[in-house]
């Protein structure tokens, strides 16, 4: 007996986020890198330290989730079912 494919996926929803929220930080990050800023600084009041990161840290983050957005996941679960 077949299983029930469930309806409704979530596949879909997460790549178009994942690509939004991927295309959003590359902008915000080479936004900073053209003005000159190559270090975010914040506070942390947990510890009460002043913290940074870079900016370049921004766009491959949005890179990758551009990338997890677009990759064909599918045949990947696929091929560990067989």
């Amino acid at each position: 007996m077949q299983k029930k494919q469930p309806s409704f996926s979530y596949a879909p929803m997460f790549r178009i986020m994942a690509i939004l929220f991927g295309a959003f930080s590359v902008w915000m990050g080479w936004t900073a890198i053209s003005q000159g800023y190559l270090w975010n600084s914040g506070y942390n009041a947990r510890i009460g330290d002043e913290t940074t990161g870079t900016t370049l840290s921004w766009v491959v983050i949005g890179g990758l989730l551009i990338l997890a957005g677009i990759f064909p996941w599918g045949w990947l679960a696929n091929r560990g079912k067989r």
